[in-house]
């Protein structure tokens, strides 16, 4: 990536408005690491813009730009601007609205409108690839302690072989209420790890994240099926918030290795390690920096 100060106007220049840099303004976007996604003002227009960190690692966001293609004009994601290959960055649409609270995803209307929009989301076919959670853990725990790797992918590999259901549709793989934002509709946005798979796993990721419990997650099961108008096998969900603490375990390992980010993973790692039964003693012993 080149210096902070010679992006802007390349910025400029691949967006065709070179002539505007008096006008334009970048700033990191709220709730965002600083180089990792900001927010270009051009006079009265907003675009968000989404860069590769080294810290991160390499992103796929060819991927992430063909499914806001895919998407456009669906109303569920921000409309695709610009992707640059070389300097390894995306720019879509700012969506104007607020971000979800977790609170709203038990509130009977909001939940109405949430669900709509993911049964529309999973109406999508898959974009060609589909999401493999044994190959993920082991690219995470490529570095980790053998007896936490065997555990965990153990743990994975036992629900992944519980699964009864097949049916695969484009999902977004990363729901938390940080990427629900509300204006004119209910949309998402972070698409970078958007692939083919089971249309539970959105479901798991909002149960997990927000550390629902039960009733709460009965509750978002139950909305989603009577909207969605067909009914998978109940334990599925189940088996994929499983999943869904495994990998997201490994992840906060994985990311620890590369950042000290405690932000970002030590509130996600203990309660997905409790939920998975993880002996508190060994697995919170420094899980991150």
């Amino acid at each position: 990536m080149s210096h902070p100060g010679e992006f802007l106007p390349y910025l400029l220049r691949r967006l065709g408005l070179p002539g505007k840099a008096s006008s334009a303004r970048l700033e990191p976007l709220s709730g965002s690491s600083p180089s990792s996604a900001q927010r270009l003002t051009v006079g009265d227009v907003r675009y968000v813009v989404r860069r590769g960190t080294p810290e991160m690692g390499p992103r796929d966001f060819s991927r992430e730009f063909e499914v806001l293609k895919l998407l456009q004009g669906s109303g569920l994601a921000p409309a695709p601007v610009l992707f640059d290959s070389e300097k390894r960055f995306i720019v879509y649409e700012y969506l104007p609205g607020v971000a979800w609270s977790r609170k709203m995803l038990i509130e009977e209307d909001a939940l109405d409108t949430l669900t709509d929009s993911l049964v529309r989301l999973h109406s999508y076919s898959p974009p060609g690839t589909v999401l493999e959670p044994v190959k993920i853990m082991e690219h995470y725990l490529l570095n980790a302690e053998p007896i936490k790797r065997a555990v965990l992918t153990g743990l994975c590999l036992g629900a992944v072989t519980k699964l009864q259901d097949g049916n695969l549709a484009l999902c977004h793989q990363d729901l938390w209420c940080g990427n629900i934002i509300q204006g004119w509709s209910t949309r998402f946005i972070d698409w970078e790890f958007a692939d083919g798979g089971s249309p539970l796993v959105d479901l798991a990721t909002l149960i997990c994240y927000h550390d629902m419990n039960d009733d709460e997650a009965e509750k978002i099961w139950r909305a989603y099926v009577n909207k969605a108008g067909w009914k998978p096998a109940r334990e599925d969900l189940d088996a994929w918030c499983t999943i869904v603490d495994c990998l997201t375990v490994a992840w906060c390992m994985y990311i620890s290795l590369l950042t000290p980010r405690p932000d970002l993973t030590k509130l996600f790692y203990v309660r997905a390690a409790a939920r998975l039964g993880l002996d508190s003693a060994i697995w919170n012993e420094k899980p991150v920096s």
